[in-house]
């Protein structure tokens, strides 16, 4: 819930902010058909309003990105870590299933951080350039087509992201193997394998 809060906080300012007037404004772009911020009007407050947001929803959150999906990689291999130490205090080969399931998922994540990352870069940087060649460079370079295009791509983005978060989560899988066989998509079922582990360990012992 507070991630949620944080968010619509992070893009009330520059939502409100160009429809009161305040400070830019909402305009059509490219064909006419949709609308967004100005950055086409040669006055002061258009330039600061475009290098504000560049900074704020580009700049920002792709620093955000790199940093939280390091750290998620580095957690998963401080974990991996962690297991097979205990795995040589227990005196077994491992506390997962193999060592080859471990390195997929962590392949797996990094496929996804890495697909999350690349989107929003392919997606945002033309709409960046564009916006800040309406507002510091050479507007005749500017058409309806250069303009709507990355406008259109920026926007279909946001729809693709969370099937990627859906098509690399393990039970997700599954249920598309289930429903989808066309898909050919085989999910192992997972197993608790530490308790199984644990359950082994203490069957030898006894």
């Amino acid at each position: 819930m507070v991630i949620v809060l944080f968010t619509w906080f992070w893009a009330l300012p520059f939502s409100i902010l160009p429809m009161t007037g305040l400070w830019g404004r909402y305009v059509a772009e490219g064909f006419l058909t949709t609308c967004s911020f100005d950055y086409l009007t040669d006055n002061e407050d258009t330039r600061t309003f475009v290098i504000t947001i560049f900074f704020w929803a580009y700049v920002l959150p792709m620093l955000l990105i790199i940093y939280f999906y390091s750290q998620l990689l580095k957690s998963i291999r401080t974990h991996e870590k962690m297991l097979r130490n205990q795995a040589k205090k227990m005196n077994v080969k491992s506390l997962v299933s193999n060592q080859d399931k471990e390195r997929s998922v962590e392949m797996r994540i990094a496929k996804a951080a890495f697909t999350i990352f690349f989107l929003f870069v392919l997606a945002w940087t033309p709409y960046a350039v564009v916006a800040l060649t309406g507002a510091y460079g050479n507007r005749e370079t500017l058409t309806p087509l250069s303009t709507m295009l990355p406008a259109i791509f920026a926007k279909v983005v946001s729809c693709i992201d969370p099937w990627i978060y859906a098509i690399n989560h393990p039970r997700y899988r599954q249920e598309l193997e289930k429903r989808c066989k066309w898909m050919g998509i085989h999910e192992p079922i997972a197993v608790d394998s530490v308790s199984a582990q644990t359950e082994k360990v203490t069957a030898e012992e006894s």
